[in-house]
């Protein structure tokens, strides 16, 4: 919870200062750190000084406020900066299109301070008689509130299970605890998250809830019954806390897990069997009074007992998998502990925060046999994008190491921008030098669908693309994808044989389940990323592959599981 709330105030300190004025690499300073903060497992609180300054990102300056914030929940210089300004003009620049230039001068001309006049303004078409702006740019504006206003209600999947976890962690010592586990859609992995649900099974309850609704990150208790407790933690998010009997543990954990499309099915199956099934447990039809279960105390056992193998929580949504497990043909799903290694990462050498050295560090510590090391080809200045001089001497320096390693072998990697017209980024013969290149689209996402799709096609024709990141170029709750044919896309990827990835940063989890699945049956090869820019951010793997999962992904089916000669045979290929 620390860690979130000092990221949420890292970030609003960058756009305070930008507000301001201020120094740019100072801005940007702030923007890294909170980077490398929300990227961290392990609380700030618990960490020291000496650790805190280890980790890229964090400076002496920095690891002052962190403490400053441990201690007293505030930072000084942020109070100070935040009195500059109306409190609502920062809610504004959560609205796409909206950056801290255009939301002061919105402020200085009409005095638009919130969302609600943002709304009024624009839809009254005022906002296009301002300079700089125009009936398109109005109009951008609008959908960025609605997707703004959207997303005010959901967190993203990394966040809550950040949040989870940390509440886990500090119940799971309590006396006469049995079982406990996160429910809803952040158990079946779902990219946004609403509500966060806790199911338990005790000895104590009352002890457990308690300890629940005494924890330091509880802002307000909005109930506390004996079988369940409501609080709303720091940052406004509700977590529900269910206390159930030991032997219905498992009929609740399926049940509040969900998806309600997936239960309704469930149920249907269950009463065609004679059957019937509820948080408590599952019922014979006639055992009206419901006081013999016949299972429940396991997912398992419901599922069983119902004539269907183990459905993982990933796959309930209603999309094909009771049929399959009922012939036992659910796919074997994608581990994270089948990855071998990561295509797709960025270092200090353009707008990471961590060095080449300590990436390829990190990736062996996570027990990686190879790493691609990849920046941002040259277009993309504000990401620092490497000249190709700059690239051909990280080839060369990436050379050198694998002379010294043998356990994580590394290769050279680029993002390489597919510009407007559909050329890539760098020459062919530069490409041809690098191992992996990643194509991607940074800019031009108001082109037609029309000319998006069209560099998507000419990019994957291009020999030297070996695979493409972050296909629909979505940010969750700042950006909608950008508009192009998905079946052509995908056609183009089958016969070209290109890769696509599935993006682990938190806000992109880019392609979609829906997507991948599409992919997968296309037989179109495909790779989990990170897309990570400090190592600490190594460990967006996890998301990758729990997009992955809800796309009935198998070992098989990702490039990463394979072997440092099998991928460099795949390279050839």
């Amino acid at each position: 919870m620390l860690n979130k709330s000092f990221t949420d105030l890292l970030n609003e300190m960058a756009v305070l200062l930008e507000l301001n004025q201020d120094n740019v690499f100072r801005i940007r300073a702030y923007q890294t750190a909170a980077q490398a903060v929300a990227a961290l497992t392990s609380d700030i609180a618990s960490l020291t000084r000496e650790q805190l300054l280890e980790v890229s990102g964090i400076g002496k300056g920095i690891a002052d406020k962190i403490e400053e914030f441990v201690k007293t929940g505030h930072v000084k210089e942020h109070d100070d900066l935040k009195e500059k300004f109306p409190a609502g003009l920062l809610d504004l620049l959560n609205v796409s299109g909206l950056g801290p230039k255009r939301a002061r001068l919105l402020y200085d001309e009409l005095k638009i301070d919130s969302f609600d006049k943002l709304k009024k303004a624009a839809a009254a078409g005022r906002l296009q008689k301002i300079p700089g702006f125009g009936e398109k740019i109005e109009q951008n504006i609008l959908k960025g509130l609605h997707l703004a206003e959207q997303a005010r209600s959901r967190m993203l999947l990394w966040e809550a299970r950040r949040l989870v976890n940390d509440v886990l962690l500090q119940l799971r010592g309590v006396p006469g605890l049995l079982e406990i586990e996160p429910a809803g859609s952040l158990r079946r992995g779902k990219e946004t998250v609403g509500d966060l649900d806790i199911l338990c099974a005790s000895r104590n309850p009352d002890a457990l809830i308690e300890r629940f609704t005494h924890l330091p990150s509880v802002e307000r208790v909005l109930a506390a019954g004996a079988t369940k407790s409501s609080v709303l933690l720091s940052g406004g998010v509700q977590c529900d806390l269910r206390v159930v009997a030991a032997g219905s543990f498992g009929a609740a954990l399926q049940y509040f897990t969900g998806s309600k499309e997936h239960n309704v099915a469930l149920r249907e199956r269950a009463l065609r069997m004679g059957y019937t099934v509820n948080e408590y447990g599952l019922y014979r039809v006639s055992d009206k009074k419901q006081a013999k279960p016949v299972a429940g105390k396991t997912e398992q056992d419901i599922y069983k007992k119902l004539g269907l193998s183990f459905i993982p929580p990933e796959l309930r949504e209603n999309r094909g998998e009771i049929a399959a497990a009922e012939k036992n043909r659910l796919p074997e799903l994608l581990e994270e502990s089948d990855v071998k290694g990561c295509f797709h990462n960025h270092t200090d050498l353009s707008d990471g925060t961590s060095s080449l050295e300590d990436m390829a560090d990190a990736a062996e510590k996570k027990g990686w046999e190879w790493y691609a090391v990849g920046d941002h080809s040259q277009s993309l200045k504000v990401a620092g994008g490497m000249a190709p001089a700059a690239v051909r001497k990280k080839i060369e320096k990436i050379r050198a190491l694998n002379k010294k390693r043998r356990v994580c072998r590394l290769l050279s990697a680029s993002e390489v921008d597919i510009l407007a017209d559909g050329r890539m980024d760098y020459a062919d013969d530069l490409l041809a030098e690098i191992d992996v290149v990643t194509g991607s689209i940074h800019s031009g996402f108001h082109q037609s669908e029309e000319q998006i799709t069209g560099r998507l096609v000419k990019a994957m024709e291009n020999p030297h693309v070996d695979c493409i990141a972050h296909l629909s170029g979505r940010l969750l709750g700042r950006r909608e994808p950008y508009a192009f044919n998905t079946d052509k896309v995908l056609q183009v990827a089958e016969r070209t044989g290109t890769a696509l990835e599935i993006n682990g940063q938190p806000d992109r989890q880019d392609l979609t389940d829906i997507n991948a699945l599409a992919a997968k049956k296309r037989g179109i090869p495909m790779a989990v990323s990170t897309d990570a820019h400090s190592t600490e951010q190594l460990n967006y793997m996890s998301i990758a592959v729990t997009v992955a999962r809800r796309a009935w992904l198998e070992k098989s089916d990702i490039l990463n599981t394979k072997t440092y000669p099998e991928l460099l045979e795949w390279l050839k290929d």
